[in-house]
């Protein structure tokens, strides 16, 4: 898979052109911003891609008040490479190498991982923590994607979030960083922990659903029966899910 610091190189190459070829002061200034901008997001897209290697527990919450929605409920996403898991108090979704398990309501649906795919698919994710839930590889990729727009501005801060030290990016100027044309993003912010583990992100996915999140609380621990269906529940092999 391609880095996302390689997605950059493109974008600085042609930025450190036009200064070569005698631009005004103006220009050199606005190729300096964009080429910072894209050092610093490619920092944190850095960071955030060494979360696919931890082992955690983190408890997340999902905020919806720029979406118009009530705060909702928690969102727990438990790791242990090549394992993951995020569980609601209603669902849950398990990916390993071999299956994956959808559960809604006491009830799941377990099919083989054929593809060999490493994580799940966004609709998966949404069927069970909501549109409103970011994963770390999405934000991986918001990030990533953010750093080759043009015109956009990052401010750097540093948090504390559930007892954990973070750097928080503010992200502003973004125009269409995946490629469509409805509902895409404007503005972002993520917090990632020094660790690696995102910690919060308010944005619009490449859906247009507004997304936030904060980590409310984390641990290097694990209960493996998180890579289980809940007790009690009842499983149903299938050849492909359904949610």
């Amino acid at each position: 898979m391609t880095s996302p610091r390689s997605h950059l190189a493109g974008r600085l190459v042609a930025l450190s052109a036009l200064v070569l070829l005698g631009a005004g002061c103006g220009v050199i200034n606005t190729v300096q911003n964009a080429v910072d901008t894209a050092n610093t997001l490619g920092d944190f897209a850095d960071r955030l891609g060494k979360s696919a290697q931890l082992t955690f527990t983190a408890e997340y919450r999902i905020v919806g008040e720029e979406a118009g929605q009530r705060e909702t409920e928690t969102v727990t996403l438990t790791q242990q490479p090549p394992h993951s898991a995020l569980s609601t108090p209603d669902g849950r979704l398990i990916f390993t190498p071999e299956h994956m398990i959808i559960c809604s309501g006491g009830e799941c649906q377990k099919s083989a991982n054929t593809t060999a795919a490493t994580t799940p698919e966004a609709g998966m994710v949404a069927a069970v923590a909501g549109p409103g839930f970011v994963t770390p590889e999405l934000a991986l990729g918001l990030v990533a994607a953010a750093a080759i727009v043009p015109n956009t501005d990052v401010r750097t801060t540093e948090r504390k979030i559930a007892g954990q030290d973070t750097l928080c990016a503010d992200v502003t100027g973004v125009s269409d960083p995946q490629g469509g044309t409805e509902g895409t993003l404007d503005k972002l912010t993520v917090c990632v922990t020094e660790s690696g583990v995102l910690a919060s992100f308010v944005g619009r996915t490449d859906s247009g659903e507004q997304a936030a999140i904060e980590l409310v609380t984390y641990s290097e621990k694990v209960d493996s029966t998180a890579f289980a269906p809940p007790a009690g529940a009842t499983v149903e092999d299938v050849s492909q899910l359904q949610w």
